[in-house]
């Protein structure tokens, strides 16, 4: 009776998440968005109400994000037909060439899968007015969320409190307290810090491609900056279309001092900023981001991918703050004798200069004798 229980809850709560997933969703994002918004709200709230301060930061922060890619979709379709021909003429110039290069390049078939690519390009990518007509229809979606993120800046603190309140032990809640408010710092903290240099990366490979006269300069950059927030091979990633595209419209030289400078900044991401990012945050390796990202984008799209690597950045920090606890409770577990080992007392045949440092043995009281027990002499009596 339990196994069929078990078997019939699962079943039942795997078809209410499959129907519920549209509020999840919100409610996820609604989260996601409240804590990572939560240190500018606090800066603004000095100087204004908190509400206004919860109400200008999500303005800002939507409007920017709604600028940035009606900008990069918006220049991606006027310069489709000049990216589409110069891939097309990239990937056949890679396969006339005669090196090994072009010899890879004939092996991947190159013509073939950059023309499939430019067509599905073709298809699928909309421009900027149907970018707006695309969030007009979605506007109700985004004001619940907004409405959820403002419940959850004013409500969210009391509802966690109300909720570690139910553990019954003291030390428990002081536990999950401490474990999850470091947590949630280092995530954010980590997330930020992520965001800025894709911001950085995308800003840079915009203005480059500007400089160049690359066509689809604003889409360039955002693709880089998404993809630089991946570790270790993110840059690489991001600017491949870049290179190849300043290989077809300009020269090999162009592409390898190109392709040399963006392995050098790989590298010092690598070995200088994600490691301090690390020391600052929380350590996020190759393996859970690129796991998080296509699962979730193959469950719920391009946002199912941004939130599910914020959630799988949180579970990291949570990771590693048992981790750091666990070990400060097996050091003090210790015995204290390892921490303090016993110093030998001195003996006469060692040198004085050894212990110079000991206190001073203090003397013992000499024995007062009344004059009724004490002779002429001033020895003890036998009367």
């Amino acid at each position: 009776m339990v196994g069929v229980l078990v078997v019939v809850a699962g079943i039942v709560a795997q078809r209410i998440f499959v129907a519920a997933h549209r509020p999840l969703s919100w409610a996820a994002a609604a989260v996601v968005v409240a804590v990572l918004i939560d240190p500018i709200v606090d800066l603004l709230d000095r100087h204004i109400p908190r509400l206004a301060a919860v109400i200008v930061t999500l303005v800002v922060v939507g409007g920017a994000v709604f600028a940035v890619t009606y900008m990069a979709f918006d220049d991606l379709a006027d310069g489709l037909d000049r990216l589409g021909r110069a891939a097309e003429d990239a990937a056949a110039q890679l396969e006339e060439r005669d090196d090994s290069v072009g010899d890879l390049a004939r092996d991947v078939d190159a013509t073939r899968r950059v023309n499939q690519f430019v067509d599905a390009l073709d298809e699928r990518v909309t421009g900027g007015n149907e970018v707006l007509a695309t969030t007009a229809g979605t506007a109700p979606t985004y004001l619940v969320a907004g409405i959820l993120t403002l419940f959850l800046m004013s409500y969210g603190p009391r509802l966690a409190q109300s909720a570690v309140n139910q553990l019954p032990s003291p030390s428990q809640r002081e536990a999950v307290s401490n474990v999850v408010s470091r947590s949630l710092n280092r995530s954010r903290r980590a997330v930020l810090l992520l965001v800025a240099e894709g911001l950085l990366v995308g800003s840079i490979v915009t203005g480059v491609a500007y400089l160049l006269d690359v066509p689809s300069a604003a889409a360039l950059g955002l693709a880089a900056g998404v993809l630089a927030m991946l570790p270790h091979v993110g840059i690489v990633l991001g600017t491949l279309p870049l290179i190849l595209l300043i290989l077809a419209l300009r020269s090999d030289i162009d592409a390898i001092l190109a392709a040399v400078v963006i392995v050098a900044c790989q590298l010092v991401d690598s070995y200088v900023v994600r490691r301090r990012i690390s020391e600052y945050s929380v350590h996020v390796g190759l393996l859970v981001p690129w796991v998080v990202v296509l699962v979730g984008y193959a469950v719920y799209g391009v946002g199912g991918a941004a939130f599910a690597v914020v959630f799988a950045v949180f579970g990291l920090a949570v990771l590693d703050e048992l981790g750091a606890r666990r070990r400060a409770e097996e050091n003090e577990a210790a015995p204290a004798e390892s921490a303090a080992p016993d110093v030998p007392a001195p003996t006469d045949d060692r040198p004085a200069e050894k212990w110079a440092d000991q206190p001073a043995p203090v003397p013992l009281p000499t024995p007062q004798h009344s004059p009724e027990t004490t002779g002429s002499a001033g020895r003890p009596s036998t009367g």
